[in-house]
């Protein structure tokens, strides 16, 4: 086999090492790229009464959590890619995986929250309260059924 075939094997076999991982970092640049346009136009088109709301809070703390995720997901695969076998501290790696499981619990709280700045408990009837949560209220149960058993 002359050295032009081995080097060939050489770069096609650690392309198709790092090619999981790239894809991963393209995809979180990307996401990441449209949570932080997200984040400045938030704010951008927000006035100051409506971000002294709670609800406008726990958005941009949601896009917070996103973008974080976002970080560290990168440099979890970025560092596979860059040096295979020197990958990220353990707690890099745990919380990357924090980051990515916790976060919808704390998304469907924002919805439940909207929901209730839309539908005060005060002023609802109680027969359309039960109407209007019972499917968001059953969602986070599973959500958080699925976690508990996921981590146990």
């Amino acid at each position: 086999m002359s050295s032009e075939a081995v080097a060939e094997v050489i770069i096609n076999d650690f392309i198709a090492a790092i090619h999981p991982n790239f894809d991963y970092v393209l995809t979180d640049t990307t996401f990441s790229a449209c949570l932080l346009t997200l984040l400045v136009v938030l704010f951008a088109f927000s006035t100051q009464e409506s971000r002294r709301r709670l609800v406008f809070r726990l958005n941009v703390l949601a896009i917070i959590v996103a973008l974080a995720l976002g970080i560290f997901s990168s440099l979890v695969s970025g560092r596979a890619i860059l040096d295979p076998f020197n990958q990220v501290s353990k707690g890099i790696y745990i919380a990357s995986v924090v980051f990515a499981v916790f976060p919808p619990v704390l998304y469907d709280s924002i919805l439940l929250t909207r929901i209730f700045a839309l539908y005060p408990v005060s002023n609802t009837p109680r027969a359309t309260l039960l109407k209007i949560f019972i499917f968001p209220f059953c969602v986070k149960c599973a959500r958080v059924i699925v976690l508990v058993r996921f981590l146990v």
